[in-house]
Order: structure tokens, then C-alpha cells, then sequence
């Protein structure tokens, strides 16, 4: 399974990029260790355009908050390809806020839940 992070401050997805390996996922990130779009980056292009590693999932780090931060516009280029969206929080005693706008196109779930739906996957996938 790929996995795409996206965050709505720097740094909030770091947590979850090993324990996402560890079950299995090829991770990717929408930015740039930099900070910056990769699709906008250098030599760079956005992983949702890749044919070759489409991603299966874009999971968007969040506490709370009605709007989409910059660092998550991802989230909206998931929805033009049809990918689907999760959404975590970094802190395990907040539930991740939907944003204005994206009700019933994006699914809120804890970490634990998104762990055991990648390792669900991977084995499915190793089959």
C-alpha cells in the first residue's frame, strides 16, 4: 500500500512515517524536506501524478481546525484524483476536525486504526 502524508504544521506527520514502513507502506510525502509543494519543488514532481506509484491513500495529520492550512492543499489534490483521504490528529486524545467543506469526502480515524488498516492491506497485498 502507498501512503501519502500531508500535515497542516511542518513537522506533525514525522511521527507516523516509520510506523508506517514498519507495517509494510511505501511512504511519500507532499512536501519537500524543505517545506515545499513537490510538485512546485525543483526537479521535483507530486507523487499523485506518478503513474507508476500511484498512491492508495493520502493520510492528512490535523488536530482541530475548520480550514485546510497551506500545508494541506494534498488533501484537495487527493480529491480531484479520487484518492481517499484520512484523517489523523497528532495528539491521541483529539479527534482529527474535518475542514469546512470536506464532510463526507475524507474519513477521521486514530493512529492505531490507520496502523492496522496498512498492515491489513500489505498482507492482503502479499497474497
Amino acid at each position: 500500500m502507498h501512503v501519502l502524508l500531508t500535515e497542516a504544521s511542518f513537522g506533525d506527520a514525522d511521527f507516523l512515517v516509520q510506523p508506517l514502513r514498519d507495517t509494510g507502506c511505501l511512504v511519500s510525502r507532499c512536501h519537500s524536506r524543505a517545506g515545499l509543494c513537490r510538485a512546485l519543488a525543483p526537479g521535483c514532481s507530486c507523487p499523485l501524478d506518478e503513474s507508476f506509484a500511484q498512491p492508495d491513500m493520502v493520510v492528512d495529520v490535523r488536530g482541530r481546525g475548520p480550514e485546510l492550512t497551506a500545508r494541506e492543499y494534498g488533501v484537495v489534490c487527493a480529491i480531484r484524483d479520487h484518492v481517499p483521504i484520512a484523517l489523523v490528529s497528532p495528539d491521541p486524545d483529539v479527534k482529527a476536525e474535518i475542514p469546512d467543506g470536506l464532510e463526507n469526502r475524507v474519513t477521521v480515524i486514530d493512529v492505531e486504526g490507520l496502523l492496522a488498516t496498512c498492515r491489513a492491506a500489505s498482507r492482503h497485498v502479499g497474497r
